[in-house]
């Protein structure tokens, strides 16, 4: 236990900037939360997944300062050990941690409900083939923080869309075109 908690704490030693995540390539995972800390300079969660080889494997998440939790709505006891959750997020450019590492954009809770969670990625990027415009235009009208990061995904052009194809267009024609 001593040896997860010093790499959690090195993990937490060096911050960084969205420069640093690769956002075009979108990590999506399913788990049960195994550990959840409010701390500085970002919130923490570990979800244990069922790996590649059908072992168990933990990632840690990254999301969210504690400020912006609280701007959440979302407190210490926002996740809790043993809930079964997904989690789309964008992982390092270069691992200096480990790979079993990423940055959250997006939860999807035991209700279902999506919630907005880290400020680094390309929101657009979490969309998957199966999903829903309506379910993504919910989220954005929904999550107070969720649309200002869609609009901000939009400007980044240099970075590859990921999401199917026309999917984007129809969630932003539904929205009325909300980052003009």
């Amino acid at each position: 236990m001593a040896l997860l908690a010093a790499g959690w704490s090195t993990a937490l030693s060096a911050h960084h900037s969205i420069s640093m995540v690769d956002i075009s390539t979108p990590v999506w995972l399913e788990g049960t939360v195994v550990e959840y800390r409010v701390q500085n300079p970002h919130v923490m969660f570990r979800l244990q997944v069922s790996g590649r080889n059908g072992q168990p494997e933990t990632w840690d998440i990254e999301g969210p300062n504690p400020a912006r939790l609280q701007r959440m709505g979302a407190g210490k006891d926002f996740l809790k050990a043993g809930e079964t959750i997904q989690v789309c997020g964008f992982p390092l450019k270069q691992p200096w941690y480990k790979p079993e590492f990423i940055h959250g954009q997006v939860l999807v809770m035991p209700d279902g409900s999506m919630r907005h969670w880290g400020p680094y990625g390309k929101l657009e990027n979490c969309i998957r083939p199966g999903d829903s415009a309506e379910k993504w235009v919910s989220f954005l009208k929904q999550d107070p923080l969720a649309l200002p990061s869609w609009c901000n995904s939009h400007l980044y052009a240099w970075a590859a869309s990921v999401a199917p194809p026309g999917l984007v267009d129809a969630i932003d024609r539904q929205m009325g075109n909300p980052c003009r």
